[in-house]
């Protein structure tokens, strides 16, 4: 907001507008319309921003009048409520059900893979099936270990929402946690940096030769634009890869197995109605609806091989 006050050699005033005449009310709503274009045009043009940030600099704005109001009781009006940005939905990345099994499941894999991969790999096949946010993750400690019979399951209140989940785990899950019980103090997880984590993340799924092209777009000013790498080439898939992919793949991986949704989201943590989560619904059914064409044309082939021997 400073750089654009200099850049435009302006001051933003928020004018308060007890009992005001309905002249002044228009001419406070002309004045945020024209600071909405012009700060979008900022964002743009000299911050170079795309999209998404644009997006969320919009809502933090937004959250600061919401303050104003409630929280001062001023009356400034709702002008901030118009400040949108055009968004094209983008598909996140994911791991493919079949390349998750490979990773929890092949063992010649594992044994090529290098001590520190090893680690990096038990962190992201636990994470891609608990749905966690990276935040709850790597913050696990033993106390989140609950055992019912024969049943283990990970229980804990999520940091962004507050909200208390249970999720069943499967005998892969819990070997890991095994493997390195006592290791890192009272965490059940090996501990590493958000950006060591997702720099080896990339080395793990490049190691399991998934560096085919993949196509990365951005959203700016409505219009999606690739980008390309810095030879000038297309992006490989596991420079797609970090450590949200983990909570990504889990959460769209339960779906295309059939776990309802509404089961999907307790365990995820989403809101109900979140956009967010049906993303992941989208991909899913977009998974499913493949599958089944692709059932739909071996039971073509099946019916006219019958009807050639007949």
């Amino acid at each position: 907001m400073l750089q654009y006050e200099e850049a435009y050699n302006t001051q933003l005033r928020i004018l308060l507008l007890h009992k005001s005449s309905l002249r002044i009310l228009q001419q406070e709503k002309n004045y945020w319309n024209k600071f909405q274009q012009k700060f979008m045009s900022f964002l743009y043009k000299e911050k170079k921003y795309v999209d998404n940030t644009v997006n969320n600099v919009f809502k933090i704005i937004k959250i600061f009048f919401n303050y104003l109001q409630t929280e001062k009781a001023y009356s400034i009006g709702n002008y901030h409520k118009q400040f949108r940005v055009s968004l094209q939905n983008t598909t996140p990345t994911v791991l493919q059900v079949e390349q998750l099994h490979f990773l929890i499941s092949d063992i010649k894999f594992e044994q090529s893979l290098s001590y520190h991969l090893k680690r990096v790999k038990d962190i992201f096949v636990f994470g891609c099936t608990v749905a966690l946010r990276v935040s709850d993750l790597m913050k696990l400690q033993q106390k989140n270990i609950t055992i019912h019979g024969e049943e283990t399951y990970l229980s804990l209140f999520t940091q962004k929402t507050n909200a208390l989940i249970q999720i069943p785990l499967p005998n892969y899950a819990v070997d890991i946690i095994n493997k390195h019980k006592g290791k890192y103090g009272k965490y059940l997880l090996p501990r590493l940096s958000n950006t060591n984590l997702n720099i080896q993340i990339k080395k793990l799924i490049q190691k399991a030769g998934w560096d085919y092209s993949a196509v990365k777009v951005i959203c700016k000013q409505g219009k999606l634009v690739e980008l390309k790498s810095k030879n000038g080439n297309a992006w490989k898939f596991y420079e797609h890869i970090t450590a949200h992919t983990m909570r990504r793949t889990a959460i769209t991986t339960l779906l295309i197995l059939g776990v309802p949704e509404i089961v999907v989201r307790n365990v995820s943590g989403h809101a109900p109605g979140s956009k967010e989560f049906y993303k992941y619904v989208s991909i899913a059914q977009s998974y499913l609806n493949k599958e089944v064409k692709n059932a739909n044309q071996k039971l073509m082939l099946y019916t006219l091989e019958k009807e050639n021997k007949c």
